[in-house]
């Protein structure tokens, strides 16, 4: 009888070792990781997002290291793509192309949005199919 009892106590308290790992789990599954193969793809920029004096549309990420990014000089409706190399180090994702160097640095990621920035203002861009 002791040892019944004993066993219907144990089955119903809670493990507070248990209670934080569900937590952390839970806190984990509410955010999206970014990694480097995430990038792969084609990401939409957000409206106005002016780097250099051109205005970025959109940027398509391939598996080798390569990203071809259409974009515009400002106030121009004549769009072009140019292929960059591109790296992803961290929080930083630079593009370089002969003595072109853009460098973003990532703020977050909640997919299908990638939050970066630089000197001069904070973008979003938008993963699409």
């Amino acid at each position: 009888m002791l040892g019944l009892m004993s066993a219907t106590l144990l089955m119903s308290c809670e493990c507070p070792f248990l209670d934080e790992e569900k937590r952390e789990r839970q806190s984990v599954s509410q955010s999206d990781a970014f990694y480097a193969d995430v990038l792969v793809g084609i990401w939409q920029c957000d409206y106005q997002m002016i780097i250099a004096g051109y205005e970025f549309k959109q940027i398509v990420f391939m598996a080798n290291g390569k990203a071809d990014i259409t974009m515009a000089k400002e106030h121009d409706t004549d769009w072009f793509t140019e292929t960059y190399s591109y790296a992803y180090y961290g929080n930083t994702l630079r593009f370089s192309r002969g003595r072109n160097n853009i460098s973003l640095n990532i703020e977050g990621f909640l997919f299908p949005e990638l939050y970066v920035r630089d000197s001069f203002g904070h973008y979003t861009l938008t993963k699409r199919k």
